[in-house]
């Protein structure tokens, strides 16, 4: 996995127990796809130019330790899979000072045509950035 997203905890990220809620942990993973395409070369915008989207269809997180205001949490991600209209991300977060995990799990996207809903297939531009940036290349 490649770090692609770093945060520190904000207090309005904690819940009434002091430990980042449960549910910015999708917040930080969304980022995490977000760093993940900067870091390939194939941001949004290129996403968009070349005429497609993507849509969350499917997410995963399990929690292993808490995190807690001001912890900077260093988001790592993989993609392990692209089918014909699918991506799959593995993902990590980890707490900077120590190198404890946080939460892992997964994302999927869908690749849906820009201004539309059908799903499209995932173009080779984006399968080629992937393999060239991962030193283990996503199952095709």
């Amino acid at each position: 996995m490649h770090d692609v997203y770093e945060n520190r905890v904000r207090f309005a990220e904690t819940d009434q127990q002091g430990v980042v809620f449960y549910g910015e942990y999708v917040t930080f993973q969304d980022e995490a796809v977000n760093g993940f395409f900067r870091a390939i070369g194939y941001d949004y915008d290129r996403m968009h130019e070349d005429g497609w989207d993507v849509h969350v269809a499917h997410v995963d997180v399990d929690y292993r330790t808490p995190a807690r205001f001001e912890d900077v949490i260093v988001n790592a991600m993989r993609v392990n899979r692209i089918g014909e209209s699918s991506i799959h991300y593995d993902y990590e977060a980890r707490r900077k000072v120590d190198g404890t995990v946080l939460a892992e799990g997964s994302v999927v996207h869908v690749a849906v045509e820009r201004d539309g809903e059908a799903t499209v297939r995932v173009p080779d531009a984006f399968r080629e950035a992937v393999a060239a940036f991962q030193e283990d290349p996503p199952e095709q």
